[in-house]
């Protein structure tokens, strides 16, 4: 995970806009992923289920 990662408004974990760094990253598109190191290709990953919002 992305060490400057922040909370969203739920208070779930979020992970950070993709810039190129390694580790998990959010795609403009919603999608979610992951680089091993800065630069390498992208791993789609599947989101997380998350609750409803109360």
């Amino acid at each position: 995970m992305s060490e400057s990662a922040e909370l969203d408004e739920a208070q779930r974990w979020s992970p950070t806009p993709d810039v190129g760094q390694a580790g998990t990253v959010a795609l403009e598109d919603g999608q979610w992923a992951y680089r091993y190191k800065d630069g390498a290709d992208l791993i789609i990953m599947k989101m997380p289920e998350r609750d409803a919002p109360k």
